[in-house]
């Protein structure tokens, strides 16, 4: 059984994660501009931003495997915590 104070500090973990993983894509948002802005004039930034967006991708993908295990974690202790009912009466039924 978790309990209010784990369950919280689960719940804010997935947060902080899911918010990890959202700024890749303000980051990638930020070098699409950039991009946008020095094609055809820059070729060395340009070839630079297409590296650092491989970093970047390899990076969101990273973040969104740790954010969907710390969503898993609190999902999985929110329904331990509140959601099973494991009391069972004499014929065997949950309620």
């Amino acid at each position: 059984m978790f309990d209010d104070r784990e369950l919280s500090d689960l719940e804010r973990r997935a947060g902080d994660a899911f918010d990890t993983h959202m700024d890749g894509f303000t980051a990638s948002s930020v070098l699409h501009d950039i991009f946008m802005d020095i094609l055809s004039q820059d070729p060395q930034g340009i070839e630079a931003i297409r590296y650092v967006q491989t970093l970047l991708r390899a990076h969101r993908e990273k973040t969104k495997k740790e954010w969907k295990t710390a969503q898993d974690l609190w999902l999985f202790a929110s329904d331990m915590a509140y959601g099973a009912d494991v009391d069972d009466d004499e014929d065997g039924i949950d309620h």
